[in-house]
């Protein structure tokens, strides 16, 4: 076997034993892409040409993705995804197309199912295995999920996407400061409320993991910046994880306890 695989979290590509291989314009890559995320679904072809040009498609688009599907069947069949046993293809069933995959050859779906084996190790109270799965999920990233395809299919895919590695950045910090790796977690913390100042969640832990590396005052500080952000900016106030994140400080520092844990 060639050993396909394809990589949707970056520019949309497609490897054969470790190889590039040459996957077309942007909108062919846009057609593989969709068949891909479609997780062997069957995909109408109106539905592929909605994706692709949206409401302005022109004529001659249901002409040009058969032609992009053709380009993609021969480029797989070079690729080795064609004979016996077969690693990728694309069927035409109905009125559309079904791309037929291994999941562990899609990065995107290997992202999926290793973060929720690392949900539930952390579940299980394997904290270390649980980091472990988190870092190795976050290693199949090469830059923003669908990077160069546009319209507004790709754009909510990408968003959805993009979310899920967000919260998977969360869980790893998380999980770092439970361990006591403290130090690290703050300095990727302090960067990360930088660029994103209105999630809260960001606060949340850096509060957290100024408490647990003894900087208590620090942790306290972070809450009252960030509660003149949101009321200066926003005209809003800290949401309830900030606020409970806030008076389990507090409270830990009138009583003189040592850092929160939370449970």
């Amino acid at each position: 076997m060639a050993g396909l695989s394809f990589g949707l979290l970056g520019p949309t590509r497609v490897w054969s034993s470790g190889e590039d291989l040459e996957a077309g314009s942007p909108q062919q890559r846009g057609v593989l892409a969709l068949l891909l995320l479609s997780e062997g679904r069957q995909v109408p072809l109106d539905e592929i040409v909605n994706a692709l040009w949206g409401r302005e498609a022109p004529r001659s688009a249901v002409v040009s993705t058969r032609t992009y599907v053709s380009r993609l069947r021969r480029m797989l069949a070079d690729g080795g995804g064609a004979g016996p046993g077969i690693e990728a293809e694309i069927r035409s069933v109905g009125g559309g197309y079904q791309l037929v995959v291994a999941p562990e050859t899609v990065d995107v779906t290997v992202f999926r199912q290793t973060t929720a084996a690392a949900r539930e190790a952390r579940e299980q109270g394997k904290a270390a295995e649980a980091s472990r799965l988190l870092r190795g999920a976050l290693a199949l990233w090469r830059g923003p999920a669908l990077d160069g395809l546009g319209g507004a299919f790709f754009e909510g895919r990408r968003a959805w996407l993009e979310q899920l590695r967000a919260s998977a950045v969360e869980e790893r910090w998380a999980l770092d400061i439970e361990q006591g790796d403290c130090g690290g977690a703050i300095a990727e913390l302090t960067l990360a409320t930088a660029a994103e100042p209105y999630r809260e969640r960001l606060w949340e832990l850096l509060m957290w993991a100024l408490d647990r590396d003894g900087r208590r005052g620090e942790a306290l500080s972070a809450y009252r910046r960030i509660a003149r952000l949101l009321d200066d900016d926003l005209g809003l106030e800290p949401g309830p994880g900030l606020r409970r994140m806030y008076a389990r400080i507090r409270t830990a520092a009138d009583a003189s306890l040592g850092p929160l844990i939370p449970g």
